[in-house]
Formats: C-alpha cells, structure tokens, sequence
C-alpha cells in the first residue's frame, strides 16, 4: 500500500492541475483574510473569526472538490486506469491510496490557507483578531481539515461512479450550491429533508453554526455517512467495470 501511495503521489506532484489548484486555494484565504481585514479599517464591518472561516469553509470546498475529482477522473481521459489495474488487479488498494493520499494532502492545505487568511487578516485589520490564541479560530484549524478530508471521500466517491471529471465537478457542486437551497423550498417535507442532506451539514459543522436539527455532532456524523456510503458505491463499481 505504502508503494501504491508513492505512486500517486508521483503522478499527483507531476500535473500542473495539482500545484495550479492547491496555490489557488491558498492565494483565496490570503485574498479573503486580507479583504475582511481591509474592510475592518474602512469602518464597513467589524473584523470577526468566524467571517473568514465561514469565506474559507466555502472557497477551500468547491476548490478541493474540483481537485478531488481530478485525481480520480483525469486518468480516465489518458486510459491510464487499465495499466494501473493490470500492475494492481485489487483495484480498491488504488482508490484507498487516493483516497489517503488526497485526504492528507486537502487536510494539510486548508490548514496552510487557515493559517495564510488569519496572518494576513490580522495583519490588515483595524484591530487584530489574535488568531493563535482565539478560540473560533483553534477550533477552526481542526474542524476544517477534518471536513475537508471527508468532503475528499465524497467527491471520490462520486468521480469513481461518473468518471469524468466536468460530470464529478458538476455533481459535487450541484449538490453544494443548488440541490440543497431547491430542496428546501419545497413545502411540507423540504426542510425536514434537508436535515440529512450532506453540504448544509458539512458547513454546519465546519463553522461551528448547528442547523436547526441538530447539533454539530450529529451533522458531521450525517455528512460522514454520506461519504462512506457514495465512496463504497464507487469502489464497488470499480469493480464490476471494465477498466
């Protein structure tokens, strides 16, 4: 496994998509840390912790489900999963090596960008926010990654079952930014279905703002079940494709 892993972490570290879209991710939380500070000074809002994680929560999310796709759709395109199946007929090692190495690697840049917005942010603000010390922002610097890393399983999940990248990307930000607003509009049933819906769940907990139906626990375990479940899906496909 851990020689499965080094080689998608040599495919990964060799296309210009990866490094265009993990410095991307970051130049957004300088950008947003930077403009929350920036307006501070102006006298438009004052600078809050939870406005730039909730900015983060958002940007950080549909830029890893962009890259998360990559990683398992672009292969695709170039017909490189049948080689990689004919040297690992278990084709489940190749998507949990994936799966590792992309959780990590998301974890690891959201809290990079974190870290990136809140400098520049107390750096720019009329009166700093104290990051390292300020409690929103320490509970912030583990909720984000730990979402992040679940919303990789996710999108995974979902690039295994459509394999295609424009199909994986549409999906995963379909269901963040339109299906779940369009469900609640619907009477009666709309809001109570939206309750275990993953995304609202997910930014729940992520910024630390409970949804009306539960607490911040139950929606992470509610988002955590529904990558379980598409990822399964999709590596149980895997299998029964033709490579």
């Amino acid at each position: 496994m851990l020689n499965q892993i080094r080689a998608e972490w040599t495919k990964l570290r060799s296309t210009a998509s990866f490094w265009w879209s993990s410095g991307i991710m970051i130049a957004l939380g300088a950008m947003y840390g930077g403009l929350w500070g920036w307006m501070s000074q102006l006298g438009g809002m004052p600078y809050l912790p939870i406005t730039v994680v909730s900015t983060v929560a958002i940007t950080t999310a549909i830029v890893a489900i962009v890259q998360q796709s990559m990683i398992v759709t672009t292969e695709y395109r170039f017909g490189i999963p049948a080689t990689n199946f004919r040297l690992r007929p278990q084709r489940w090692q190749v998507a949990v090596a994936k799966l590792l190495l992309g959780a990590v690697l998301v974890a690891l840049l959201t809290l990079v960008t974190l870290v990136v917005a809140f400098t520049v942010g107390d750096l720019t603000a009329a009166v700093s926010a104290d990051w390292p010390s300020n409690p929103a922002v320490r509970r912030a610097l583990w909720a984000l990654p730990l979402g992040m890393a679940l919303l990789t399983m996710f999108v995974q999940g979902v690039g295994w079952l459509v394999r295609n990248t424009a199909g994986s990307v549409v999906v995963g930000l379909a269901m963040m930014l339109v299906l779940e607003t369009i469900v609640g509009l619907f009477p009666k049933f709309g809001q109570k279905l939206v309750g275990y819906l993953p995304f609202n769940n997910l930014i729940a907990f992520m910024t630390n703002q409970p949804t009306p139906h539960w607490e911040l626990g139950t929606s992470l375990g509610i988002f955590a079940a529904w990558a379980v479940v598409i990822w399964a899906a999709g590596v149980a496909l895997l299998h029964l494709r033709d490579a």
